[in-house]
C-alpha cells in the first residue's frame, strides 16, 4: 500500500495510532498565555463566550469547549452566527451584544484568524479575544490576546488539525494546568471524530489518532443527542464507519446551519434529555430532506452553466452564479460539480448586488492561494487548500473568473482534468478472503490523506450483470474466477459498465474489497470503481 511511509517505525506508528503519540498542547507558543487568561476569568467569575461557526467542525468545537468549561464555571455561554444574516466568523454586532451582556473573554473556535477589525473593536471596548482556528491566515494576524492556530505557529509540528482538534488541544492544556485527569477528556472524542471527518482534514498524523480513537467513542457514545441521531439515521451503535459519519450524521448536523438555525444542531450535541434529543434528531432529518430537495434544482441549473464554461477556450476553473440560489447549499453544489467535472469550482449566490461564494478544489490545486491572488476583486475571502469562501460584488464576477483561470493555466493541464483513480496493488480474485479484509480494516479510518485501498484485477469473467437503482444508475455484477463467485456493485457506473459489458464479458476491474452484511450473513463483496475492456491494456 502506498501511504507515504518510508520505514518500519513509521508503519508501526501508523497502524497503531497510539493516543500517547499526540503532540503536547504547549508546543503552541501562545497556549500557556491563553490558558492563564481562561483560568483568570474562571477565578474572577468573568463571563466567557465561546464563539463558533455554523458547520459541523465549528459546532463540535463549540460543544467540546463549552461542555468542558461548564464543568468548571457557570459563567460560560456560546454564540453561533446565522449564515444568512451574519455570515461567517466574528462580526461587530455580535461583539456589541457580548459587551452589553458583560462578556469579558471571547474564545473563537474554528474561526477568528481573519477577523482583524472585529477583534480590534473587541479590544477597544475591553473584551479580550483568544483565537483558536485552523484556517490559513491572511497577510496580517489579528491583535488578539492569544492566537492558537497550527498554520500560524511554526513550533507546532502538525499543521492539519481541524478546528475541533485545536479546541481539544486547548482542553488538554487546561486540564493539565488545573491538574485534572486527562482521561476525563476521553468521552469528548466523539465530537472530535465528527468535526474532523466533516471538515475533510487529512487522516494522517495526529488526525489519524484522534479520529481512530474518536470513532471508538462515537460507536459507544453516551450522549443522548448523538444516540438519537444515530437511531434517526438507521445506524447501529458499534458498526458506525467514517462513511456513515460523512453521508448520514454530518449532513443532518450541517443542514441546520444551511437552511435554518444552526443552534438546533448544537442543542442536539449538548442536550441531556432523551425526548428533546429525539425531537431534534427528527427535526434535523426533515431539514436535511428539504436541503436535498432544494439542492437538486440548483445542481441542474449549475450544471448547465458548467457545461457551457467547459466549452470555452482555456476555461479550467468553473465559476457559476445565479440570483436565487440558496446560500446554505452552494458548498454542496460546488462539491458535486468537482466530482462531476474534476475541476476547481466556485458557486456564487447573488443577492442585492452582492455575491456569496463557496469553492471546492481538486486534490492537486491550492484553491485558497489562487483566490488570494484575486483579492482585488473580492470583498472578503477565507479558507484553505480544498475549500474557500468569498464575498464579491456581482459586477466583478466575470473579471474574477478570468483572473482565476489565468492563474490556473500554469497549474492545470488537459490531462489534469481527466478523472484519476490511483491503484494500490493488483490482486487475483482467488486470493481474496476474510484475512485480507482484516488487514484492510487495520488501515482505517479512511478518508482524505488515507484513502481506502483500490485493487485491480485483469481478465475477469462477468457471469451476470444488471442495472439497479431508481434511475438504473448503478450496476450489479457476478464475477467468476476458478471456483470462486463474487458479488460486485458499481455505484453510478451503469453507463460505462453497460457499454463495456455489451462488448465483452471479459473485463479489467478496479475495486474496493468490502464485507457485506445482510440478514445476519456476512459475504465478501467487491465495490467496483471502474470497468475497462481488456483490449485497452490495463485498468
Amino acid at each position: 500500500m502506498n501511504r507515504g511511509m518510508k520505514n518500519a517505525l513509521e508503519i508501526k506508528e501508523f497502524l497503531k495510532a497510539d493516543i500517547k503519540n499526540l503532540n503536547h498542547p504547549n508546543l503552541f507558543p501562545n497556549m500557556s498565555k491563553a490558558i492563564d487568561r481562561i483560568i483568570y476569568s474562571i477565578r474572577q467569575n468573568e463571563r466567557i463566550l465561546i464563539y463558533g461557526d455554523y458547520d459541523v467542525d465549528g459546532l463540535t468545537s463549540t460543544a467540546l469547549l463549552f461542555s468542558i468549561l461548564k464543568e468548571i464555571t457557570s459563567n460560560i455561554y456560546y454564540y453561533i452566527p446565522n449564515r444568512f444574516h451574519e455570515g461567517y466568523g466574528l462580526n461587530k454586532q455580535a461583539i456589541h451584544t457580548a459587551y452589553k451582556n458583560k462578556i469579558k473573554l471571547i474564545i473563537t473556535v474554528d474561526c477568528g484568524i481573519s477577523s482583524i477589525q472585529e477583534i480590534k473593536k473587541a479590544k477597544e471596548i475591553g473584551i479580550d479575544v483568544i483565537v483558536t482556528d485552523h484556517h490559513i491566515p491572511q497577510k496580517n494576524i489579528p491583535d488578539a490576546f492569544a492566537v492558537i492556530n497550527p498554520k500560524c505557529d511554526e513550533q507546532y509540528p502538525f499543521k492539519e488539525l481541524a478546528g475541533v482538534g485545536v479546541s481539544f488541544k486547548v482542553a488538554q492544556a487546561l486540564y493539565s494546568k488545573l491538574k485534572k485527569d486527562q482521561n476525563d477528556l476521553n468521552h469528548f472524542f466523539d465530537y472530535i471524530a465528527l468535526g474532523s471527518i466533516a471538515d475533510s482534514v487529512p487522516l494522517i498524523g495526529e488526525n489519524r489518532i484522534l479520529i481512530k480513537y474518536g470513532m471508538k467513542i462515537l460507536n459507544q457514545t453516551k450522549k443522548e443527542g448523538l444516540k438519537a441521531l444515530i437511531r434517526e439515521c438507521g445506524l447501529n451503535k458499534g458498526e458506525i464507519s467514517t462513511k456513515d459519519v460523512n453521508y448520514a450524521l454530518v449532513p443532518r448536523l450541517n443542514a441546520a446551519g444551511r437552511l435554518d438555525d444552526p443552534k438546533l444542531a448544537l442543542e442536539l450535541l449538548l442536550t441531556e434529555s432523551k425526548s428533546r434529543a429525539k425531537h431534534l434528531a427528527k427535526k434535523l432529518s426533515e431539514i436535511n430532506k428539504n436541503r436535498r430537495d432544494i439542492g437538486v434544482d440548483i445542481l441542474k441549473e449549475a450544471k448547465i452553466q458548467a457545461q457551457e464554461q467547459i466549452c470555452e477556450k482555456n476555461n479550467r476553473v468553473l465559476v457559476v452564479s445565479a440570483e436565487h440560489w440558496n446560500q446554505g447549499v452552494i458548498g454542496i453544489i460546488a462539491s458535486r460539480l468537482v466530482e462531476e467535472y474534476n475541476r476547481p469550482t466556485i458557486v456564487i449566490s447573488n443577492k442585492d448586488g452582492m455575491g456569496k461564494g463557496s469553492g471546492r478544489s481538486t486534490r492537486n490545486f491550492h484553491l485558497y492561494n489562487a483566490i488570494e491572488q484575486c483579492k482585488e476583486f473580492l470583498i472578503n475571502y477565507g479558507g484553505h487548500k480544498y475549500a474557500a469562501g468569498i464575498g464579491i460584488d456581482i459586477n466583478k464576477i466575470s473579471e474574477f473568473k478570468v483572473k482565476l483561470n489565468s492563474i490556473y493555466q500554469d497549474f492545470i493541464s488537459e490531462e489534469d482534468l481527466l478523472p484519476e483513480l490511483e491503484i494500490d496493488t493488483p490482486i487475483l480474485l482467488s486470493e481474496i478472503n476474510f484475512s485480507i479484509i482484516k488487514d484492510i480494516n487495520a488501515l482505517e479510518p479512511f478518508g482524505n490523506g488515507n484513502p481506502k485501498p483500490v485493487f485491480c484485477s485483469f481478465k475477469n469473467t462477468i457471469s451476470h450483470w444488471r442495472l439497479v437503482g431508481g434511475n438504473n444508475e448503478h450496476i450489479k455484477l457476478k464475477v467468476v474466477e476458478k471456483d470462486k463467485l463474487f458479488d460486485g456493485i458499481g455505484f453510478k457506473l451503469a453507463k460505462i459498465g453497460k457499454k463495456v459489458l455489451s462488448e465483452s464479458k471479459i473485463v479489467n476491474l478496479a475495486f474496493h474489497i468490502e464485507l457485506n452484511k445482510w440478514n445476519g450473513a456476512e459475504n465478501i463483496q467487491i465495490n467496483v470503481k471502474d470497468i475497462k475492456n481488456t483490449c485497452l491494456g490495463g485498468v
